[in-house]
């Protein structure tokens, strides 16, 4: 499942448990509290499955490094790039 539909069946599992402690908050009977019970583990199963998809998909792509570090690294290559125009204008 992608993050995307991982997120919408978050969302939609927490206004279910909201809604349903709404009705423990003011029964407070067993049968809410099994209910709420239930939402909340799903939300922990929904939130679980979304960690490893959000995991397996950091190990795929290369890491993105800060934009100073970014910027550095383009005058450094800008540097390098001239320092070899330079030797090769001199030969």
């Amino acid at each position: 499942m992608s993050t995307r539909h991982l997120h919408e069946a978050l969302m939609k599992e927490f206004r279910k448990y909201f809604e349903e402690n709404q009705d423990w908050e003011t029964n407070q009977t067993h049968a809410s509290g099994i209910r709420l019970r239930a939402h909340l583990y799903e939300i922990r199963r929904i939130a679980l499955e979304m960690r490893v998809e959000i995991l397996e998909i950091r190990r795929k792509k290369p890491k993105i490094k800060s934009p100073a570090y970014r910027e550095a690294k383009l005058k450094e290559q800008l540097a390098q790039k001239q320092k070899a125009q330079d030797d090769t204008d001199t030969n």
